[in-house]
Formats: C-alpha cells, structure tokens, sequence
C-alpha cells in the first residue's frame, strides 16, 4: 500500500500530479487524481507540486506517540539532512527537544553513512562484469523493482544508512529499544515496512511531523540548551545528504571522460538514464542513483531553502563537530553488523493496448489526424497518444483532454443558448398571445351584446355609449401593448445629442406628480450640478426614468421615499432611482428585465416596461442594474458613458 494518498475534497483536477509523476502512478476518475499504490514508488513528488496540498504522506505519529507512552527505550535517529530541514535551531537544541518529548536518546544515521561507503569501497573493488548501481534511495529501488525489473540483480545488494543504523541499535547498542527514524522522504516509510529489511525501524516521521509533535506538546527548540548526542559519532558521513557527496565517501569521483562512474541525482536523470543502459547506449560500472537532487531536496523539507543554502548548512555542520579518529574506533566496534539485503522482481508492467484501439479514443476526442493533435500537455500526458493509452487502460478520462473539453463546453453552451431561446420564444408568444386576447375578447363581448341589444329592438343610447366605451378602454390597452412590443422589437437607435441628466429626470418626476402626492411619496433628489456631458436621447432616456419612477411609486402604495441620485462613478454617469417599497423576491431578482414578467396586477402593467427600458439603456452603451431587499426596498442603477467616452 502506498504511503501517499488523496485527500478527495480538496483535488481540484489540475492534474499537476499526473504531468510531474515520474511512474504516471495517478489514476483519474470521476475528475478525482488517486495514487495507484502498485504503481506509486513513493517518491513524494506528487506531494511536492500538488498546491491544494490534496496529496499527503500518510502520518506515523499516532505510532510514535503509542511507542513513547508505552517504552522507556524510543531511539530518534536522524537523517543526515536535519541541519537543512531545520536552519532555524543549533542541532544541539533539536536534540534536547526530542528527549524533552519523550525520546530517551537521539543518534545521528550519518554513522550509518559511514557504514554503508565502507561497505560500497569494498563491493567496487571487486571485479564485476555488470554494473552496480546504488541502493541507498528506497524510492530508485522501488522504481527499479517495479518498471526495471531486469536491472534488479545491478542494486548492489547493501541496506541504506537508515536501515544500517536500526540493525545497529537493533543488534548491538541497545537490542530493547524502539527505533523512530526522522527525515526529509516518504520513501523511507515504505523501506521501513519492505519485507527485505522490515523490523529494525519501528516507525518513519518527517520533519512536518515531528514539528506538529513539538508544537503539541508546547516544545519550543529555540528555548531549549544543547543537548547531546548519543551512539557512534560520525564524520564525513553527515555529508551523505549532499547530491554527489557519497561519491566523496566512498573514495570515488564522477568519471566524466570515460563515463563508467555517473552520479545521477534527480527524478529526471533517474527515468532518462534507466532506458539509455536498458538500451545498451550507456556503458557504465557504478551509478550513485538518487530520486531527489540529495537527500536535502526530500519532499517533505518545508522551508525556503535553496539547495545551495542547505549544502551550506550541512557543510558547516560537518566541519564544527568532527572526530575521524572516534568514528574510526567506533567502526571498528560496529563491524560486525549485518549490511547485506536482497531485492525482488515486482515487475508491473501495464499491458499495451492495441493501436486500433488507442486510434478510437484518439478519434472520440476529436483527434483522429495527427494535425489535431496538440501535445498540450494540459492533460498531465506528453502526447495526446499517452493520454489515449491511459484512458484504453483505465486510468484517465477523456475529458482530461482541455481542447476536447473545450469543443464539448462549447457545443453544450451552444445547444443551451439554443434552447433558452426557444424557450424564451414560446413564453414571449404565449405571453403576447395572453395579454393581446385578453382586451379583444371583452372588445368581441360588448360588440356581440351591442349586436343583441341592436337586433332586441332594445337599443338604448346610454347603454351603447357605455359598452363603446369599455370597448375603446379595451381597444387602447391592445394598441399601448402593441407599441410596447413594437418599442422593444424595433430597437430603434437612438438619437444623440447633448443632454443634461437632471433635466430629463426632472421631467419625468413632472409627468408623475399626481401618482406621487396620491401615494403620500416623499421625494429626495441627490442631483450632481457638475455632471459632464451625456450624448443620448432624452426622449428614450425620459422613458427609462418614468418607467422606473413609476415602478418605485407602484412598490410604495402606502407612502415612503423615492430618492433620486445622480452622479460620476467609475468614469461613468450614474442614475440611481432608490425606493423604501416592498422589494423583489430573490426568486424573481432575476427575471426583472423579463418581457411580460411582472408581479402586478394587470390594471398596472403587462411586464414590458423594465424589458423596454434595458433595450434603450443597452443601445445607449450603458448598464443597467438591480439590487433589492424583501421588505426594505428596491434600488436601480443605470451607468452611462460620458461625452468623451461616447467620442472614444
């Protein structure tokens, strides 16, 4: 099982993971970016470049705090990189800060390092007719076991410093103890549970982790005095976390002129490099492979560092504590210990689909000529043939593919618009067919009673003249609506000319005065008297203002304030019209600008007015919008270009 996971609600399918991961270890469904654990070597970098912090490595500190409650013995040994993880604090700090935790001894793995070189000196001294390449990184070793099985028998078969310094304490220093091993890698937790090497470290925790530890349990290291360190006291071997520096250890240098010694550090120096042997392009006899550009670059080391800053850090360390002549005796005490290990063929090499197959999917996203054929890597795929390949074997989708999603957005948008407004069309007809028949019919009503009456020979002068009268009432309302309609049909453009807003609003309040003593309407106006010019047409202008004072006035049947503001906001002229009525629903908000929507009832209006008034504001240039609150009131705004604006 890996020890990388996905947190699900907090994937945002970016698919970062799927383009950086070196194994194409995630498998995409349902838009969500899983870790394939057969596939996942536990390198972290997914960890690494995942922003929304959706992939995270799989915590051991419930174990460690269960080994601290229930031991007297917990052994910390720590990576070579701590100085670089935590610049910070003296190592001394760190140190007393563990013990202060709990932990009743804190070692160094760097003396593992120093194992582990003496024993890599030895195995390249003897004559070998294939290469050896290094076995010091779990996640190369688990990358070669399971995409390279064939290299397997080139690992040379010796543990890594961290598992060099449990058999240690497991063997010899203190064979009671529980060892927790603290470092930079999510690969060293895997290591630690690999049936080849398994029972030595009793649990893995990264800096991030004990960090939280610490803050737990209100441990401060700045505050802390130096401590001590215990076990064998290394050397050189603190250097071991530098990319290149167990070259250095082990006596060797990079052979640049023969390239039969290569230090390869890095993910992309790994997966490049691997296929060149495969190849039988690169003849090389020793490989220092490491996943990451050092153990200082680990993905779980959460500071701003620069690699160069960290050697730094870790150089300077090496130098202030060094003793060769105790490491020298300490190896010697040590020698006896078991560094061998083996590994194993977990080859997981993923069937090929046919290329019929893969030429489907291609021609399902629209990419059946190769000049469609982007390579965007928007997907997290090189090619668009891989991304194909991943989704014949289930591990993408297609919609992974951007321009694919692109075209399919687009024609879904499309077919929505399409729809809404034949949707639009049959509520408009059906609208206007409503409030057409409505008048005509009460027309065809009087008229067939006047007929009756006429034919009765019960005529009467006082009747007609009364059923002619509601038949004009009628015939009036049909042809205002008609125009209404032809107003917001014909769009007719405006006529411009030099026009001063708070005139054409003063107008309009004029033409409304009776409505507004009526309805007891306290009237505020807020008019700007440093307005710039406005191009338009006042006499459309003077129809957008009735009809939202009129609005105003039909909210306030009981009284209350219309207040009218004029002003310059955001380069712009603003007209505000502002009403203390009864609101608009937030349901209804918006459907405002709706032809024949409308919540009053019909001796008020046919729901035209708003929609007429958006269509003039619109071919002003201008905008107009709405903001309204049940029981409190109602406010428009129309925002229109200036003079020089309108010359632009």
């Amino acid at each position: 099982m890996s020890v990388v996971y996905t947190v699900s609600d907090k994937c945002r399918g970016c698919y970062a993971c799927v383009r950086e991961c070196p194994c194409k270890a995630i498998k995409v469904e349902n838009s969500l970016a899983e870790v394939m654990s057969e596939l996942c070597v536990s390198c972290g970098t997914c960890v690494r470049v995942c922003a929304p912090r959706a992939k995270l490595i799989e915590s051991d500190i419930g174990i460690v705090q269960n080994l601290l409650a229930t031991n007297s013995n917990v052994i910390a040994v720590l990576s070579s990189s701590f100085p670089a993880a935590l610049p910070e604090i003296r190592p001394g700090q760190f140190a007393s800060a563990l013990k202060k935790l709990g932990f009743s001894e804190v070692v160094e793995d760097a003396f593992g390092s120093e194992l582990v070189s003496r024993e890599y000196k030895r195995l390249l001294q003897q004559k070998s007719d294939k290469p050896i390449f290094s076995s010091n990184c779990p996640a190369i070793v688990s990358y070669i076991e399971k995409f390279y099985p064939q290299f397997v028998d080139y690992l040379a078969p010796i543990v890594s410093p961290m598992i060099a310094m449990g058999r240690l304490i497991k063997q010899a220093y203190n064979p009671k103890a529980k060892v927790v091993f603290i470092g930079p890698c999510a690969a060293k937790k895997a290591e630690s549970r690999d049936e080849n090497v398994a029972g030595v470290i009793d649990a893995v925790i990264t800096f991030p982790e004990i960090k939280e530890m610490l803050a737990a349990n209100n441990i401060n290291p700045d505050l802390e005095e130096d401590g001590k360190f215990s076990g064998p006291k290394p050397d050189t071997g603190r250097l071991f976390a530098i990319a290149g520096a167990f070259l250095k250890l082990t006596g060797f240098a990079d052979d640049i002129q023969h390239n039969r010694i290569i230090n390869a550090n890095g993910r992309d120096h790994v997966i490049n490099l691997l296929p060149e042997i495969a190849k039988g392009n690169v003849n090389v006899r020793f490989i220092n492979y490491f996943f990451c550009n050092g153990c200082i670059d680990g993905p779980a080391i959460d500071n701003n560092l620069s690699i160069f800053h960290r050697r730094e850090v870790i150089a300077k360390y090496a130098e202030s504590d060094s003793h060769p002549e105790q490491t020298k005796a300490d190896l010697q005490k040590y020698s006896n210990i078991d560094l061998k290990r083996e590994f194993k063929d977990r080859d997981v090499a993923l069937p090929m689909p046919q290329n019929s197959e893969i030429e489907e999917i291609l021609g399902e996203i629209g990419k059946s000529n190769r000049v469609d054929r982007f390579n965007c890597g928007a997907c997290g795929y090189r090619t668009c043939w891989e991304l194909a390949t991943a989704v014949a074997r289930n591990q993408a989708e297609i919609t992974m593919c951007w321009p694919y999603l692109l075209s399919e957005l687009k024609e879904t948008q499309e077919g929505l618009i399409r729809s809404e407004k034949l949707s639009s069309l049959g509520k408009l007809a059906a609208s206007i067919a409503h409030e057409v028949n409505n008048p005509l019919s009460g027309v065809l009503v009087y008229t067939q009673l006047l007929n009756k009456k006429i034919s009765a020979d019960e005529f009467n002068k006082d009747t007609a003249l009364n059923y002619l009268g509601k038949m004009e009432s009628e015939l009036t309302r049909s042809t205002k609506l008609v125009r209404n309609l032809l107003d917001f049909a014909r769009q007719s453009p405006p006529t411009l000319k030099e026009t001063d807003i708070n005139d054409v609003i003063k107008q309009s309040l004029e033409l409304v005065v009776a409505q507004v003593k009526q309805n007891d309407i306290k009237v505020i106006r807020e008019f700007s008297q440093t307005l710039p010019s406005l191009m338009a047409d006042p006499d459309q202008l003077k129809q957008v203002c009735i009809n939202l004072i009129l609005n105003s006035i039909q909210a306030m049947p009981n009284g209350g304030t219309l207040s009218l503001y004029t002003g310059v906001e955001k380069g712009q002229i603003k007209v505000e019209v502002r009403d203390t009525g009864c609101g608009i629903p937030a349901e209804n908000m918006n459907k405002v600008f709706t032809p024949f929507f409308t919540t009053k009832k019909e001796v008020k209006g046919v729901g035209l007015g708003l929609a007429v008034s958006y269509g003039i504001v619109q071919r002003h240039r201008g905008t107009i919008s709405v903001k309204s609150k049940e029981g409190e009131g109602t406010s428009f705004s129309l925002y229109l270009p200036m003079r020089n604006a309108e010359k632009n």
